[in-house]
């Protein structure tokens, strides 16, 4: 397939999963013809998932290696600031790689925010620490699976904040983010469904005026501009009428990372949206739990890998048009 197409893949932190899973795609002989892809890495890190999870000689392939990171034995489910400062120094590489041209998309596997927040990076993951590193102030994270599309109007933030931080402006950027990431998928003029914050949306103001004082000027200011734009719905209704509409805009994390995932976990990305690259990411955490035991399922990393081939034909496609 992509002979011409160069994907970097970020290994994400050293103690997780993330290492063993992008060595099992490199030794599938299989997927790796079909889907090169190019790790992003300090090389000790493979060479130990290959030796001591997968216990098989490396094959040949080539690595984007990591610069000024001694070789060192990974002790996995361990919270490290040596391991988050790997993991942060590994997306730099590769996001400084794609903007200048090098790669055509980077998919990244996950990374630890515990260990993240001990190196003394300010960031609550990866989808900020992007928008810092291409100077995209106006970037959005989407979870997509095959049949649910949401692109979230906040992202990292405690429940309790949510309401603090939600402004006209923010609901706006993720509805005009989700009308633009329509190309990708097939939809250049996508319809567009936005959440409520409240039970029942707010019930007219007896729930919570959010949806009166932020969401709906949001929505009327994108019609406006001639999105296909409306709402906002009660949450828990929409999601239960996908097949009508193709992206949805949730208030808050959960609201809708939980039917992304529910649709398809395991098979679900991670797209940052609005950054001049292509990012995808898997869409589960390091799972300390099983890392270093040879457990770990790469499915959702190769469903990451083909979305961004997709998304990197699809955006010459539109540019040859």
């Amino acid at each position: 397939m992509g002979e011409n197409i160069r994907i970097g893949v970020t290994v994400g932190d050293p103690a997780g999963i993330g290492p063993e899973i992008t060595a099992k795609l490199l030794s599938d002989t299989e997927f790796y013809a079909a889907y090169p892809f190019i790790p992003v890495a300090p090389e000790s890190i493979l060479d130990d998932a290959f030796k001591n999870i997968l216990k098989i000689a490396a094959p040949d392939y080539e690595i984007l290696k990591v610069a000024g990171i001694p070789a060192f034995k990974t002790e996995y489910g361990k919270h490290d600031p040596r391991y988050g400062d790997i993991s942060m120094k590994s997306v730099k590489t590769a996001v400084e790689s794609a903007l200048a041209g090098k790669l055509d998309a980077v998919v990244t596997c996950p990374i630890n925010k515990h260990s993240v927040a001990l190196a003394g990076y300010p960031f609550p993951g990866h989808t900020e620490y992007l928008g810092h590193l291409t100077g995209s102030p106006d970037f959005s994270m989407m979870m997509a699976s095959e049949r649910v599309k949401v692109v979230l109007a906040t992202t990292h933030l405690p429940l309790k904040d949510v309401s603090a931080v939600l402004t006209v402006d923010k609901v706006l950027k993720a509805i005009r983010n989700a009308h633009k990431s329509g190309v990708l998928f097939g939809k250049p003029e996508p319809e567009v469904a936005v959440c409520g914050l409240n039970p029942h949306a707010g019930d007219k103001g007896s729930l919570g005026d959010e949806e009166l004082s932020v969401i709906e000027p949001a929505i009327l200011k994108a019609r406006s501009e001639g999105i296909n734009a409306a709402g906002p719905y009660p949450s828990d209704t929409l999601f239960a009428h996908t097949d009508r509409f193709d992206i949805a805009v949730a208030m808050y994390h959960d609201q809708g990372l939980i039917p992304v995932k529910m649709d398809g976990f395991g098979k679900t990305v991670n797209i940052t949206l609005n950054i001049p690259i292509m990012r995808v990411s898997v869409d589960h955490g390091t799972a300390f739990d099983i890392a270093g035991k040879g457990l770990a399922d790469p499915g959702s990393l190769k469903n990451a890998i083909k979305t961004a081939y997709k998304m990197v034909l699809s955006r010459a496609d539109v540019r040859a048009d």
